[in-house]
């Protein structure tokens, strides 16, 4: 058996129990993500990486690209009005009452998408809870971009074969239209 019918069936056997190509990314981006971050930024929290990747991961690079960049403007967002908030008020429910209320509202004010206000009220509420945890903050913002190009890194150079080839194919049949066309046009 050649190499490419050993991942042909490797793969079908994968999908037969769930594994499909986007569940696969998702959890090597995810792995990854870790890895990396325990590596590179090993003082900080390691799981904000791989959530950041299986929150970006999608079905497309451009999906993932688009989530990535909501997400992390909302973690920024969340991140800077915390410590704002933090700065003048203790960490209590009144804190956290009015930075996801001032979050939100100054969200819905810029007509930002939703998934930034969603990640802003997520964001200050982390910030808040972990406000003595030195670095959080940052760590919280480092590790979101981390886990965030690790995602649309992974969905960039895993590109189903099977859509990769019809692409090809496609791209192969509308030049030889395009031949054909040039090729039978009445000339004069």
């Amino acid at each position: 058996m050649n190499i490419k019918a050993k991942i042909e069936k490797t793969g079908s056997l994968l999908t037969s129990i769930g594994v499909t190509l986007p569940i696969f990314k998702t959890a090597l981006a995810a792995g990854i993500s870790w890895w990396l971050a325990t590596l590179f930024l090993p003082h900080f929290f390691p799981y904000l990486a791989p959530l950041a990747a299986v929150l970006v991961s999608n079905a497309t690079a451009a999906e993932s690209l688009e989530k990535a960049k909501n997400r992390i403007s909302g973690v920024i967002g969340g991140v800077m009005l915390s410590i704002l908030i933090a700065h003048w008020i203790p960490v209590s429910g009144v804190a956290v009452f009015l930075s996801v209320l001032i979050g939100l509202a100054l969200a819905t004010l810029l007509k930002l998408n939703q998934e930034i206000a969603n990640q802003i009220g997520v964001s200050v509420i982390m910030v808040l809870a972990f406000i003595n945890s030195p670095g959080y903050e940052w760590a919280r913002i480092l590790e979101t971009i981390f886990g965030s190009i690790i995602a649309i890194f992974i969905n960039v150079i895993l590109i189903p074969p099977k859509t990769l080839s019809s692409k090809i194919k496609k791209m192969h049949r509308m030049k030889r239209k395009k031949r054909s066309l040039i090729t039978d046009a009445p000339h004069g």
